[in-house]
């Protein structure tokens, strides 16, 4: 499936244009169609190549507030209705989408979504529509996201040729987001990152063709291995940024909230605490494959695919709540918090996509984990993330550390055993406290901490019963 958006316009003077396809996918072709909308045109002309698409309009909800359209060849019903709109809007305003889907234009379309405005409309009665743009952003991103998570979307079109500049941009910053959202998601199945294009017709106003070629334009964006979630964020702020998303119900200084607020605020709470617990979990696996701290992720509990994407839909869930309670204004939501979370999720199951391929999970402790399968299952993993410092830097490390260990086989016999690394390394020293400086300078293979035994034909580790989890969490948080 293919989903073509495109900003509607809703102009009864509109004449059918005549669109032309040339090039699609490095072929040439000469289709044309005449429609009121490039999208409707290159609908058709996917249809004729066996390609499955809507078309997705986009409504900015002023789109109404035009008095332009009294003039139209409508009914007399929806006139008179139209005629109240523009005296007393605000009834509209509260559920407008129920009279643009009965205006008898642009009826091609298979879908559409209603945004927020800016501005100020209507000459005799002016109302003046206080919202952000950066709630206009986050409306189309949230919408191409939650199909996407419907698994059955291939490609995204974005068709400029029509709507103000603002909602140009908006859906242009919303189509950018998106692909580094899918990106951070799909570090090893990277054919399941949606493309997404640009698209846009010839000029139309004011040009004497007769014809108007349609240009379809890839839009390629990088993402890195870099957390959306900084060191302040986390340390200095503890993940206050959960505050501008799951916000404090306030009772207005009117007293003891009512029960029903209360359930409100014991329900907020609970969101927050859920995506915090996501997060955190987020950053401890990117700081501990950033900062080159293999065994440490395997005593991780981390979420399950489905349990995050849950996490991620009910986020968006809420943010359509709060965007979809009125058009007047809009609730001006915190563009950059919601951004870091749903980067982050998207990240977090990228993340443990990797991690269940190369089976980085809970062991047995008894056992032990085999030194050799952690080497070769992180060399691929850093090589995935292009990390490859991280790859000399633990081999290194695990070379060091295997070479004293077969020279203490050698003088001490086999040992089927538990043994601190330490009294391997460094027979002559005292067992103390875990250093943080020599934790992180040796991958996390501290000897105070760190496990090792030899079956006689592998090397085994983990990590000692007393280590203090609690401690490394907090200095993964620092770095991450």
């Amino acid at each position: 499936m293919r989903i073509i958006y495109q900003v509607g316009r809703m102009d009864y003077r509109t004449d059918l244009q005549q669109f032309v396809v040339r090039d699609f996918e490095g072929k040439n072709y000469k289709f044309e169609a005449k429609y009121e909308l490039s999208s409707f045109a290159l609908r058709e002309f996917l249809k004729s190549q066996g390609i499955d698409s809507k078309v997705v309009l986009i409504y900015p909800v002023s789109i109404v507030l035009n008095e332009g359209l009294g003039n139209a060849n409508f009914d007399e019903d929806l006139k008179n209705e139209l005629r109240e709109i523009f005296k007393n809007p605000s009834s509209y305003l509260k559920n407008p989408n129920d009279f643009i889907e009965r205006i008898p234009l642009e009826k091609a379309r298979d879908e559409k979504i209603i945004i927020h405005s800016l501005g100020t409309y209507l000459k005799e009665n002016p109302i003046e529509l206080d919202s952000s743009y950066d709630d206009i952003v986050l409306e189309i991103l949230l919408d191409m996201i939650k199909r996407y998570l419907k698994g059955t979307v291939d490609i995204f079109y974005i068709d400029i040729s029509s709507g103000h500049n603002i909602y140009i941009s908006a859906m242009i910053e919303a189509s950018r987001h998106f692909v580094v959202f899918t990106r951070l998601r799909h570090w090893i199945h990277k054919e399941r990152i949606p493309k997404v294009y640009l698209v846009f017709s010839d000029p139309i106003l004011g040009s004497a063709a007769t014809s108007f070629d349609i240009h379809i334009q890839p839009q390629i964006y990088k993402a890195f291995f870099s957390s959306p979630i900084t060191r302040e964020d986390v340390i200095s702020k503890n993940f206050s940024f959960l505050k501008n998303i799951y916000e404090e119900i306030n009772n207005n200084g009117k007293g003891n909230l009512v029960d029903l607020q209360k359930q409100q605020v014991q329900l907020v709470r609970q969101n927050r605490k859920s995506l915090r617990e996501k997060l955190e979990m987020f950053v401890y696996i990117f700081s501990a494959i950033k900062n080159n701290i293999p065994l440490y992720i395997y005593y991780l509990p981390y979420h399950t695919i489905s349990d995050i994407e849950e996490e991620l839909e009910k986020l968006i869930n809420y943010a359509e709540s709060k965007l979809n309670q009125g058009y007047l204004n809009s609730p001006k939501l915190d563009k950059g918090a919601y951004l870091k979370a749903i980067l982050s999720l998207g990240f977090y199951m990228g993340l443990v996509d990797v991690l269940k391929v190369f089976g980085v999970t809970s062991f047995d402790q008894d056992t032990g984990l085999d030194l050799k399968v952690l080497k070769e299952g992180f060399e691929k993993i850093y090589e995935i993330f292009t990390l490859p410092m991280n790859n000399v830097m633990l081999g290194n490390e695990i070379s060091n550390d295997s070479e004293k260990i077969e020279k203490w086989i050698l003088e001490k016999g086999s040992f089927n055993y538990w043994e601190k690394l330490l009294k391997i390394l460094y027979p002559e020293k005292q067992l103390s406290s875990c250093d943080e400086r020599n934790y992180f300078a040796h991958s996390g293979f501290e000897g105070n901490v760190t496990d090792v035994r030899f079956d006689g034909k592998n090397i085994f580790v983990r990590y000692t019963e007393d280590i203090k989890f609690e401690t490394i969490n907090n200095w993964l948080k620092s770095r991450v």
